[in-house]
């Protein structure tokens, strides 16, 4: 094997792109023979905890045995391998590894870069770098370090900057030696939301994400959407536990690692003391294959199908883990909906009729009040809220993308807007995102209204527009109406409607379990927070523009413009949970949600 280092250049060049596809054409692939490249993911090991008191030849041997054929050496573990080694013996450790089938990774540090004191922050940022060039002498590929805390008299947001600039400089440093910076997604920086803020700022191609399958994985949304908010990042490193134990749901993991054709190492790091480790090892191993066996088999979907989107019927058909969620609805109406909508607990949370007649609790008013939908009762003037003879209609024009997905699916359509008169007012583009959360549902709307024909004003009235029209017992008045409305300023029932807020929940019982759908409001929205049509008859809307009417300010005091050739979005989220606003835990998932682009 040759020993000549890779320029920084050519490490750049391979390390521009984590994850899908890519991880193969890393330093991995330049600094092991051909015949040891990665083809596919791999199991390996962190010596932490079963090989810390293993010496290098015995990690080796173990390795060997087991079929377990790379290695992140922990530091400070009795394999000796660490920056105070000479030339000599580092040639010695590399000697070792090339004679091996098993490949050294490179090192597992706990210098962090959290620190306030100055004096403490350099310490850890010289010593990664002296450990960078120990695993680049050693045959190595890369350095972990870990993020770690959030001092609590330290800004959170600073913190965040620190970590990310400390990683760059770690970054610029580790591609001159041809390593990669893997950064442990560990301590109280573990949230996926706070690891993606450290990302954005340490965007050095250099430094990538090892994922470390805490418990937070599994916070609001759930893995999925965790997994996808850091997976563009990933390096080619991941750490679990042992995977035959616990809670922790690693064949989901697997099925969102082959989805994405992840070409990486997952490492065990234990924490059981078997009475036989080696043994422990290898069955460790087997479990490993047997779940990317499982994953490939599925397609890198969930066991139950993921979120699959079909055409059926002149519908596109949307199902979470085979189960129905909804049907959009698009041709011949007059506007796009969302009908039927089922809720978390299997049961329809939206009114029938008058798609159907079916129940005799629900109320036969508002024929415009279908299921799910975005529309507005003024633009230009034209109302696009009613279906009466002057009403305007939104005609569907085509599909830009509709796509299946293990773990999310969507839609993304355009549209027309069509005067009773057949004049074009102008133009949407309207992306959908269907997810499966840990404790409910998830559709992400996002809409970009284009003044495509002129100037377009979305006028000042109470009747828009991202709306809902709600099961007959989720009201809160009719003869069978049981629900609640809360808002995230604390009011509720009547009192919500017309007041600003940044989400909105209204919930009650469904076939004799309460459940909740919850609308959120995206902070980047134009006169965020929205105010709220939501009504003690199921209505359910935000609407930024009925200023007139929820506050008696002068008519038009509302008006949105947008100027002829250009365009404005807005984005919203709908969340379909069991219980009320707390056993839901909406403020949660609205603070994740909001911490999104």
């Amino acid at each position: 094997m040759s020993t000549s280092r890779p320029t920084r250049r050519d490490f750049l060049k391979s390390s521009m792109v984590f994850g899908a596809g890519a991880l193969v054409a890393g330093p991995m692939a330049r600094l092991v023979p051909a015949t040891r490249s990665a083809p596919q993911m791999r199991f390996g090991l962190v010596t932490y905890l079963w090989g810390r008191d293993w010496d290098l030849p015995t990690v080796i041997a173990n390795c060997e045995r087991t079929g377990v054929l790379g290695v992140e050496l922990r530091t400070e573990h009795a394999h000796g391998v660490e920056s105070n080694l000479t030339a000599a013996q580092r040639r010695e450790v590399k000697k070792r590894f090339d004679d091996s089938p098993v490949i050294f990774l490179g090192p597992g540090t706990n210098f962090a870069f959290h620190h306030a004191d100055e004096s403490r922050l350099k310490k850890d940022i010289e010593g990664a770098k002296e450990y960078i060039k120990l695993s680049a002498d050693c045959g190595g590929s890369g350095v972990k370090v870990k993020p770690n805390d959030l001092p609590k008299n330290v800004p959170q947001e600073k913190t965040i900057e620190q970590i990310g600039k400390s990683l760059n400089e770690l970054g610029r440093f580790g591609a001159d030696y041809g390593q990669r910076i893997r950064l442990e997604v560990h301590g109280s920086c573990s949230p996926l939301p706070i690891i993606k803020k450290i990302m954005a700022v340490a965007d050095h191609p250099n430094v990538a994400v090892c994922w470390n399958c805490n418990g937070q994985d599994l916070d609001g949304e759930g893995l999925a959407y965790n997994f996808n908010l850091v997976k563009d990042r990933f390096g080619d490193t991941v750490h679990v536990r042992e995977l035959s134990i616990g809670d922790y749901p690693y064949q989901q993991l697997m099925n969102l690692f082959v989805a994405m054709d992840y070409k990486g190492w997952i490492l065990l790091e234990a924490r059981t003391e078997p009475a036989d480790r080696v043994a422990a090892l290898a069955e460790q191993r087997e479990v490993f294959e047997k779940m990317v066996a499982k994953a490939k088999a599925s397609g890198g979907s969930s066991a139950k199908g993921g979120v699959k989107i079909d055409e059926a019927d002149n519908k596109l058909r949307v199902e979470i883990n085979g189960q129905l969620f909804t049907e959009y609805n698009y041709q011949d109406v007059p506007r796009p909906f969302f009908y039927p909508v089922i809720g978390p607990t299997g049961a329809p949370v939206t009114r029938n009729w008058p798609m159907k007649d079916v129940d005799p609790n629900e109320a036969k008013d508002h024929p415009h009040h279908k299921s799910l939908w975005f529309t507005h009762g003024s633009i230009n003037g034209q109302d696009f809220w009613a279906e009466g003879a002057k009403s305007g209609k939104v005609v569907h024009d085509k599909f830009l993308k509709v796509s299946s997905g293990p773990e999310t699916g969507e839609i993304v359509s355009t549209n027309k807007y069509v005067a009773q008169d057949g004049t074009l007012v102008c133009t949407d583009t309207r992306t959908h995102k269907f997810y499966s959360a840990a404790d409910g549902k998830i559709m992400d709307f996002e809409i970009t209204f284009h003044a495509s024909n002129g100037q377009v004003v979305l006028g000042d009235t109470k009747e828009g527009s991202m709306a809902i029209r709600l099961a007959p017992t989720m009201r809160l008045k009719g003869k069978v109406g049981q629900g609640h409305i809360v808002n995230s300023e604390g009011q509720t029932e009547g009192t919500t409607w017309g007041k600003r807020a940044a989400w909105c929940d209204y919930y009650g019982p469904v076939e004799g379990q309460v459940v909740g759908v919850a609308i959120f409001d995206h902070p980047s929205n134009p006169k965020h927070p929205t105010w709220w049509h939501v009504r003690d008859y199921g209505l359910f809307a935000a609407n930024p523009f009925g200023v007139h009417d929820f506050e008696r300010k002068p008519a038009g005091a509302g008006d949105i413009t947008i100027p002829a050739g250009e365009s404005l979005t807005f984005k919203y989220r709908f969340y379909f949970h069991k219980g009320d606003e707390k056993e839901g835990k909406v403020a949660e998932h609205y603070k994740e949600y909001a911490a999104t682009k």
